[in-house]
């Protein structure tokens, strides 16, 4: 258990001098030590981590990786009691490999736990230089006291600011943790409850993806009151989609963007709804197993994943829609004129058409449900070749040849599959 009380430190000035003070009440501090931390902010593409109401964090310092799972959870405004794991390590680890002893074994299989078999793939990540103070009565380890200058990153945006955090030793109670406390609210007039750096890490992850919408500029009127939206790990659990296949298709269809980009030319800001439609693109699946693309584009015609903002929404349903059948011009030509669809502007329309060639092959890539690896793609002046391996790639590959058909089709450029399995 962790339980620390943490103040926001408005001026540059007023942190260099709390820094130098000797003495808190009638506690004796320690000279200062000073330390630089890199932090990584881990989760599985559909958020299973945080949606179980923790954070897990990967810190690399000279000589040591320390891996924490913490709860999110604190119930008071001043004191925050949350639940922590750790586990220190001498070098970074594979959570697809066992534990080397009882105590990493241990530390996986909480992490397991939540996760299942989903990847762990970087949030954000936090760079701070941190000086920390202890705080003794005689002999007795009371406190840390932590001076943190913080600068989070989340692809090309960042935040920084100061923060003071005080957290509760092993010698110390808790009394006396609010004693510390007190002295900084009361005597120095911080204000209490500075928020965590996952929590303004969350809140810059968020600010990027509303920025992308905003950035992609659909031209779409204001927000329609027919849409509710939900958070994505509900809606895994409202109409039981299959969550390994809902990772696995997002994986390939973020490794399939990232490397196309010479020929597919989509905009970057149009990767997290890539992913977040392919999470979701089998939604269908339990309401209408036969017809699951078109019960798929009517539920997410009513519901979008919270995490995705409008009018990025607008295109699941028609990922949804097209990601099952055989795609044909005639098709899609057919499609337009359908008015759910034609009433969206035609920039949409054609990203919709662009990102929904991909994602047909990202799934088709899990037909064998082996867990099949996309090991190397190569584009050359006539064609792709995408090289899988796996026990299954063989049957994959003959299946992503048939759903390359829509990008064939949008992209006019040949793409082939095979395995050297």
């Amino acid at each position: 258990m962790e339980i620390e009380a943490k103040f926001l430190v408005p001026e540059r000035n007023l942190f260099d001098k709390l820094m130098r003070i000797s003495s808190i009440k009638n506690y004796n501090i320690t000279e200062p030590v000073e330390n630089k931390f890199h932090d990584t902010y881990l989760d599985t593409l559909d958020m299973v981590i945080y949606a179980s109401d923790f954070s897990f964090r990967c810190r690399e310092r000279k000589g040591k990786v320390i891996y924490t799972l913490k709860s999110l959870k604190s119930s008071d405004p001043v004191l925050h009691m949350r639940e922590e794991n750790e586990l220190v390590l001498p070098e970074k680890i594979s959570f697809e490999k066992p534990g080397k002893n009882a105590e990493e074994k241990a530390f996986l299989k909480k992490i397991t736990a939540m996760t299942g078999s989903g990847n762990l793939f970087p949030l954000f990540s936090v760079e701070h230089k941190r000086t920390d103070l202890q705080v003794f009565d005689e002999e007795r380890h009371i406190a840390e006291v932590s001076f943190d200058d913080v600068v989070i990153v989340c692809d090309d945006n960042e935040k920084s600011y100061l923060e003071l955090e005080i957290e509760l030793m092993t010698d110390g109670r808790e009394d006396e943790l609010l004693q510390i406390a007190s002295y900084f609210r009361d005597e120095i007039g911080l204000i209490a409850g500075s928020s965590s750096k996952f929590d303004n890490g969350m809140e810059l992850l968020r600010e990027n993806i509303r920025k992308n919408a905003s950035i992609l500029d659909y031209d779409v009127s204001s927000e329609s009151s027919n849409i509710r939206s939900s958070p994505i790990r509900e809606m895994f659990e409202e109409f039981n989609i299959e969550q390994d296949h809902a990772r696995k298709v997002a994986e390939n269809s973020l490794i399939l963007f990232d490397s196309l980009k010479p020929v597919h030319h989509l905009r970057d800001e149009l990767r997290h709804t890539l992913k977040v439609g392919a999470l979701v693109h089998d939604i269908g699946v339990m309401t209408d197993a036969k017809n699951h693309h078109k019960a798929g584009r009517d539920i997410l015609l009513e519901i979008c994943p919270e995490e995705l903002p409008w009018p990025l929404c607008l295109l699941l349903p028609w990922m949804a829609f097209l990601h099952k059948k055989k795609i044909t011009e005639k098709k899609l030509r057919k499609l337009l004129l359908k008015k759910k669809i034609s009433l969206i502007p035609s920039k949409m329309q054609d990203d919709i058409f662009k990102i929904s060639a991909i994602l047909r092959i990202a799934d088709a890539l899990d037909y064998s449900r082996s867990d099949t690896l996309i090991t190397d793609i190569k584009i050359s002046d006539n064609e792709i070749i995408v090289t899988l391996n796996g026990p299954g790639s063989e049957m994959d590959a003959q299946r992503a040849d048939e759903k390359a058909d829509m990008w064939r089709l949008i992209f006019k450029k040949d793409i082939l599959f095979g395995s050297d399995h």
